[in-house]
């Protein structure tokens, strides 16, 4: 195999160590295959996303099953996680990109590790969480640590991601959001939330959003349940749950939070409300100034 020049970017940020979770170090690289590493344990979190052939890895103990590292797949290990990496077998450059963070158990992705289980493997047939990384690890670059609540905000968005991920059994998930679009994929959507943004506080009905977007009722409803995974007015509910949150932060009162929001009371916005949120808004409101304080 020809020599290959070794290439990397990324910035490690010694920014805001109060904040948890926080982005620690991220890193876009290319080198040539190395033979079996030994033991690796790290003390933070690290997503570690392969983008090309990038061998196997076998994690938890020197026993354990060797894991192939494919393309777009990501393994996920919390802190003090041991494992050990091969990439012997590869003929051609690899490719890699990763973060270092912390808090991962305060952004729950315990959730994903699981009990008794000591890493998610994560399939990412789009590409979603290396062009995170990749962002991440470029802003770092070239902002260094003038960078680092870009970096701290694209975390949340690698978060967010992964909270998508469905589980396929065994420590393993897929990111299915991150499959190729078609045609029209995410028009429909995009659509019926801009309608429902510029109407949040006014009665809406199915039957209004169909004609608005020229279809019937029942047409749109099966087309954007499906594309949506909800139905049209659970996501219209959502939305406005998402704006009375606001709105009872900033201290309006519960007639004036149901009004904005398109709610018929205050009674009827409050049970909504708890449905969703599972507790009531005074309470959200309480428990929501006392932990800023």
């Amino acid at each position: 195999m020809a020599a290959v020049a070794e290439s990397w970017l990324g910035y490690s940020w010694q920014t805001a160590r109060e904040v948890s979770p926080r982005v620690v170090s991220a890193v876009c690289c290319q080198h040539v295959p190395r033979k079996a590493t030994g033991r690796i344990v790290n003390e933070l979190w690290v997503l570690d996303c392969s983008r090309s052939d990038c061998g196997r890895v076998r994690v938890g103990s020197p026993r354990s099953r060797w894991w192939p590292r494919p393309p777009r797949v990501a393994h996920l290990y919390p802190p003090g996680t041991p494992y050990w990496e091969d990439a012997s077998s590869v003929r051609r450059p690899i490719r890699e990109a990763w973060v270092l963070f912390t808090g991962g158990d305060q952004a729950g992705l315990d959730r994903l590790v699981g009990r008794g289980r000591r890493f998610a493997r994560i399939a990412d047939p789009g590409g979603i969480l290396d062009a995170r990384l990749q962002e991440m690890a470029r802003t770092g670059q070239e902002r260094a640590d003038a960078g680092f609540w870009r970096a701290q905000s694209l975390l949340a968005l690698l978060f967010e991601t992964l909270h998508a991920a469905e589980s396929q059994g065994d420590g393993t998930f897929t990111l299915v959001s991150a499959e190729a679009p078609d045609d029209h994929s995410g028009e429909l959507i995009r659509n019926t939330h801009e309608y429902f943004r510029a109407h949040l506080g006014d009665k809406v009905t199915l039957a209004a959003v169909a004609r608005h977007l020229g279809m019937s009722s029942s047409a749109f409803s099966h087309r954007y349940s499906e594309q949506a995974g909800r139905s049209p007015m659970a996501s219209l509910t959502a939305m406005r749950i998402e704006l009375a949150k606001s709105l009872l932060l900033r201290g309006l009162k519960m007639e004036a939070v149901a009004r904005q929001t398109g709610f018929f009371d205050a009674f009827h916005f409050s049970k909504a409300f708890k449905k969703c949120c599972g507790m009531s808004p005074s309470r959200f409101r309480r428990d929501s100034w006392q932990s800023a304080q």
